[in-house]
């Protein structure tokens, strides 16, 4: 499946700053439902230490499905704060159409509400220089996140340092 890249981040924005889409598993959520859930948003805290080469477990973010679009939402939004982390990330891995010089990007994502009901998407576009996986395996991957400014917006990408095939897939639609 090939997405049009700026159509899919725009339905990606819409969906994050409107809210629409359906909902068919779950019934309505109370306050303290919601509550809970803002508060398991794994924000990263600054260090004044200096610190090694070594990566500490601040500096590691793992991007759980519980929060998956809330999460990468605020990397977006909050940049700064995320730029020196590690993040580790899970969902399916496909290319994604580029319409500025008509090469595929690879890109790990989940399947989100969208405009039109289920049809967003959410996740990172990838910048990687080795063998990537086949169309739609389940990857783990690891990176550094980086903004890169298309010319319209900007497009959140992992600068890959590790990608990992899985035989256990985790939830392909989130809505959170």
């Amino acid at each position: 499946m090939r997405h049009l890249k700026v159509l899919a981040l725009l339905l990606l924005f819409t969906m994050l700053m409107t809210g629409c889409g359906s909902n068919t598993n779950e019934g309505s959520k109370n306050v303290s439902t919601i509550k809970s859930q803002h508060e398991n948003i794994q924000t990263p805290s600054k260090s004044t230490d200096k610190q090694s080469n070594n990566s500490s477990k601040d500096d590691i973010l793992v991007i759980n499905e519980r929060i998956y679009l809330t999460q990468i939402n605020d990397i977006n939004l909050n940049f700064d704060i995320y730029k020196d982390k590690t993040i580790v990330v899970e969902g399916m891995f496909t290319l994604g159409y580029n319409q500025k010089d008509d090469k595929d990007i690879p890109m790990v994502y989940r399947r989100a509400p969208g405009c039109c009901g289920d049809d967003g998407w959410g996740g990172f576009f990838l910048k990687f220089k080795g063998k990537l996986p086949k169309d739609n395996d389940w990857i783990r991957v690891t990176g550094k996140p980086e903004l890169v400014n298309n010319g319209y917006f900007d497009d959140l990408y992992l600068n890959v340092t590790n990608i990992e095939v899985l035989d256990k897939r985790g939830a392909e639609f989130v809505d959170k």
